[in-house]
């Protein structure tokens, strides 16, 4: 995929339809935030990122407390960490803020940042 790809881009990439699933601008943000998590999760090496997700799935199991839902979460969460593996293979930089912001029902904006690679001296 393109390197060149703003990270805002690449995260609407992999969860623009999750996004827009919900329309509330405060829906939408918890929505980019799970895609953020699932970014995330995604570019740990295989045993760190099986256990990061364990972590993060209990967390929001507790927040969730509905079966149905909690179903749904894992499933989106699932889907999430597999399509940014798919789209970006090569992408391992944790995304450390990412910001929406509503336009109309059917339009927004993301502003988001990966971190800053550290530099040796």
């Amino acid at each position: 995929m393109d390197s060149k790809k703003k990270v805002s881009q690449m995260i609407l990439d992999v969860a623009g339809q999750f996004i827009l699933m919900v329309e509330s601008e405060v829906e939408r943000q918890t929505h980019l935030d799970i895609a953020c998590a699932a970014w995330n999760i995604s570019i740990l090496p295989k045993n760190k990122r099986d256990k990061e997700y364990k972590k993060y799935f209990k967390k929001m199991k507790s927040l969730l407390n509905d079966s149905e839902l909690i179903k749904y979460f894992e499933m989106d969460l699932n889907g999430l960490i597999d399509a940014k593996i798919d789209l970006f293979p090569n992408e391992n930089r944790p995304i450390v803020s990412a910001i929406i912001e509503n336009i109309n029902s059917d339009e927004y904006r993301v502003t988001a940042a990966f971190a800053r690679k550290e530099t040796t001296h």
